[in-house]
């Protein structure tokens, strides 16, 4: 598989396909990171696309020091943020619409889609700087470094952060009658 800053250096050098390919392979995770912000899949899809024609309008943007995920999801952040200004109210659109797509039974599904809609459920009662620093890490990948690139925090602040949302997320989860291991 070809990396990212590959990708992004064939798209420099004119190779549209390349960055068609990094389009594809970073979409739903920046909607979905997107989402955690503003609440509407709709709206996450527009600023996604705000994003890559962006990156794709000044592509002499992104420093190749760090993964271009988080530059992504940098560029989404702020673009989130700048909606949730300009926006006083908002459209709620339900995590529940998202498939679950690695399940191999209807049983099997049933119960992640249940198990999926508890774990949102108390995520999304989380102060938004605990959900997004577990999103970050624990469900899209990113080091230390990288959370602490996308959040604006330093590397010390992000591991409090995590440790604390990890330990609120836990206390929550116990009280629903889930067991959940930090």
């Amino acid at each position: 598989m070809i990396s990212d800053k590959t990708l992004y250096a064939s798209f420099l050098e004119g190779d549209i396909s390349s960055f068609e390919e990094l389009v594809i392979r970073h979409r739903h995770s920046l909607v979905y990171f997107i989402m955690q912000s503003v609440k509407s899949y709709q709206v996450a899809e527009d600023i996604a696309q705000e994003v890559f024609a962006y990156i794709y309008m000044k592509p002499g943007q992104y420093c190749p020091e760090y993964a271009f995920q988080t530059f992504l999801f940098m560029l989404g952040k702020r673009r989130a943020i700048d909606f949730i200004r300009k926006e006083v109210k908002y459209a709620h659109t339900s995590l529940d619409e998202l498939d679950i797509a690695d399940a191999a039974t209807l049983e099997e599904l049933i119960f992640k889609k249940e198990e999926s809609a508890y774990l949102r459920k108390y995520l999304n009662e989380l102060k938004p700087e605990y959900r997004q620093v577990i999103l970050l890490i624990d469900f899209h990948g990113f080091s230390l470094i990288e959370t602490a690139k996308v959040m604006d925090k330093s590397v010390s602040a992000v591991k409090v952060l995590s440790h604390r949302a990890k330990k609120r997320l836990k206390q929550s989860l116990e009280r629903g009658g889930f067991s959940y291991e930090i």
